[in-house]
């Protein structure tokens, strides 16, 4: 199932599943998440702050030494 096609695709932020279909290419995917990224830096909210989201979560892959 594709982002576009997903219900939970408003809270998608840089949909580059074109890659997958063939309608991006890396350097395109790569340019998409930059400039969000960039866009971001500079004051867009994110999908899930301008929908209000406040959960947070940092998953724990490894043990700490």
């Amino acid at each position: 199932m594709y982002v576009r096609d997903n219900h939970f695709s408003s809270e998608i932020d840089v949909d580059v599943t074109g890659i997958v279909r063939r309608e991006l290419n890396y350097d395109q995917a790569g340019d998409k998440l930059l400039d969000m990224m960039i866009r971001t830096c500079n004051g867009r909210l994110t999908a899930a702050e301008a929908l209000g989201h406040r959960e947070f979560i940092m998953t724990k892959l490894y043990e700490s030494v």
